[in-house]
C-alpha cells in the first residue's frame, strides 16, 4: 500500500476524518456487553445519540452494537444508566487493546 499523506498540525479535520485515523486493537473479552432484550423496552435509547461514533444502532429486530471503533468515552454507560434501562455494561479494554489515537 503507497504511502498515505499525514494530515498537517495546520489542517483542519473535522470529527470523522480525526475517528478516522485512530486505529483499534480488537479485544476478545467483551468490553461493553448489551442486554439487548432491555433495549427493546427503553423509551429514549440514549444510547443512539450520545455515540459519536455510533457504536449502536437500531435493526430490525432490536439494538445492534458493534465495539470496534469505539473510542471508549463511556458516555453510553452513564446515559443508558441514568436516561435508559440500564442495559450496558461497559469497562476499559484490556491494556494495549481498544482504541488507539493517532491524531488529535
Amino acid at each position: 500500500m503507497p504511502n498515505e499523506a499525514q494530515p498537517t498540525a495546520e489542517q483542519a479535520l473535522d470529527v470523522d476524518d480525526r475517528v478516522g485515523l485512530d486505529t483499534f486493537e480488537f479485544d476478545e473479552e467483551p468490553f461493553i456487553t448489551v442486554e439487548t432484550d432491555l433495549c427493546l423496552e427503553c423509551e429514549l435509547k440514549p444510547c443512539l445519540y450520545i455515540c459519536p461514533t455510533q457504536v449502536y444502532r437500531w435493526g430490525e429486530d432490536g439494538l445492534v452494537y458493534n465495539t470496534e471503533g469505539c473510542i471508549e468515552l463511556g458516555g453510553c454507560f452513564i446515559v443508558c444508566h441514568d436516561l435508559g434501562n440500564r442495559a450496558i455494561r461497559w469497562s476499559y479494554p484490556r491494556g494495549s487493546r481498544g482504541v488507539q489515537f493517532r491524531y488529535g
